[in-house]
């Protein structure tokens, strides 16, 4: 099953606004910072249910609810990574297909 994805066209200007969220990338950020369902859902504000249903791509989300997320994790130092065809991202070397994806903003430990 493909994971849903949120538009953000209508946020703010700004490369990270205006990117799609999916479910793989909200459960890789998650992973990432250690972080449950419920704990991302209690720092975004946001039903852990939404969270859950979002990331097995059994429905989509508000773009509201992704700027949400969207923050709270760049907040806790995670950006998303557009895919090759979302003109971001990647290795910048011509990464072969890369899809979307996260990664810590600044070093760990810093």
């Amino acid at each position: 099953m493909a994971a849903s994805a949120c538009n953000t066209d209508s946020f703010p200007s700004g490369n990270a606004a205006q990117q799609e969220l999916t479910g793989v990338q909200c459960r890789a950020a998650r992973a990432l910072l250690l972080w449950s369902q419920e704990d991302l859902a209690r720092r975004a504000r946001v039903s852990a249910v939404t969270i859950r249903t979002f990331e097995r791509g059994q429905g989509s989300i508000r773009p509201a609810t992704a700027r949400l997320l969207r923050l709270t994790f760049a907040a806790a130092g995670v950006e998303m990574i557009a895919g090759e065809d979302g003109g971001e991202g990647g290795d910048g070397e011509g990464g072969g297909g890369l899809g979307p994806g996260v990664r810590f903003a600044r070093p760990v430990g810093t």
